[in-house]
């Protein structure tokens, strides 16, 4: 049967509602982190530990759940995805003990690993044209599922409790039947006719040297994004906004990273990947010390434009990662999607030993120098 417009968009977008989905839960934690900081009299770094666990569970098993992907086929990860990520972290607010939060926070940060590599490949492989732009509306699901989660949970804590927070969980075992349902099948290692040409071109060989640094780029980036995050609503806390405004603060910083992952699409097909990486980080610099130092409402303003940036060169960083290593598009998401977010949860940790030695505002001043070694750095990135 021929292939029409709206089969390809239909797969994307539940691949991209199921995104939204499995991402709602990981920022359950940053959202709760005031309260369990005050339950378990934690310290700043026994709760950034918290946080880097849950982003290392996450974040370097991507790959290895990519790699057997790319042998075996995932369609069973993206189903055991947010039925595994929303069992365990609806469970987190009410956990007495730190240790069974820990426990909690690797079984949740797994099931949300194992959804990402094969469903981002999916949602490439679907589509000939426009591949950024593509990819950018898999992606804004999960930027906007992150930024919804503090409303569901603090939603349902404030209302009804928190022994009541595991009603949180029926979103998603509810979208693990619709993936079931819906979701789009294709066979281990598919490759996108974009990118096959590229197996058997004799220049077009694995690119080593610019993957390395192009992960090297985006670490820095979810560096920035994720230590902003974990600490925003212990911040926001700090400035006199009250526990739902500080866990809402999360969620306008994730609306905008949806908008600017979305505008970072269209904008990377017509102006090039390179002079978009380049751009957002010049900018985010002085939105950064504008968030920092802007107090009341114009910290909002700063923080959504801060979003917006941050997350401006996703999805063009995902494809031009998949074209770099085309026989293992699975693997290489896997690596930009989770070992990035794996490895800026130490620089998480490493914030949160200086919240300690410091204080959060001064700890999160020495973020600034990521971007001004990210913006010399990515002059380097190959146009094409």
């Amino acid at each position: 049967m021929k292939e029409t417009p709206l089969r390809p968009f239909f797969g994307v977008a539940v691949l991209s509602l199921g995104h939204m989905i499995t991402d709602v839960y990981p920022s359950f934690l940053p959202a709760l982190l005031p309260l369990i900081i005050d339950r378990l009299n934690l310290s700043f770094t026994r709760a950034s530990l918290l946080a880097s666990v849950l982003v290392f569970c996450n974040a370097l098993t991507q790959p290895i759940f990519g790699y057997f992907s790319d042998k075996m086929g995932g369609r069973f990860l993206i189903l055991l995805g947010p039925v595994l990520a929303g069992v365990s972290l609806s469970l987190i607010g009410m956990t007495p003990s730190y240790y069974l939060l820990l426990i909690l926070l690797i079984c949740g940060g797994l099931g949300v690993a194992s959804y990402h590599p094969e469903a981002a490949a999916l949602a490439t492989s679907l589509v000939t044209r426009q591949r950024n732009l593509w990819m950018s509306l898999f992606m804004i699901g999960g930027n906007l599922g992150y930024g919804l989660g503090p409303f569901l949970i603090l939603g349902i804590i404030l209302h009804l409790g928190l022994k009541w927070s595991f009603l949180a969980s029926s979103l998603g075992l509810g979208m693990a039947w619709i993936l079931y349902r819906y979701a789009p099948i294709h066979g281990r290692n598919q490759v996108n006719p974009v990118i096959s040409p590229l197996l058997t071109h004799p220049v077009a060989s694995p690119k080593s040297g610019p993957f390395i640094l192009l992960l090297f780029l985006v670490i820095l980036r979810v560096t920035i994004a994720l230590s902003v995050v974990t600490y925003l609503p212990i911040l926001q806390k700090m400035r006199g906004f009250s526990l739902l405004t500080a866990g809402s603060s999360i969620t306008l910083f994730m609306v905008f990273a949806g908008l600017g992952g979305l505008s970072g699409g269209y904008l990377a097909d017509r102006f090039g990947r390179r002079t978009i990486i380049v751009s957002s980080f010049i900018f985010i610099i002085p939105v950064y010390v504008a968030f920092l130092y802007w107090q009341g409402s114009l910290s909002f303003l700063s923080l959504a434009l801060m979003g917006f940036l941050l997350f401006l060169t996703e999805p063009p960083c995902i494809v031009m990662a998949q074209e770099m290593i085309p026989r293992n598009a699975r693997t290489a998401s896997g690596l930009i999607m989770g070992m990035s977010w794996g490895v800026a949860g130490f620089g998480v940790l490493g914030v949160g030993i200086l919240a300690d030695l410091f204080g959060v505002r001064q700890a999160l001043t020495y973020i600034l120098a990521l971007p001004a070694v990210a913006i010399f750095f990515s002059c380097f990135l190959p146009r094409n």
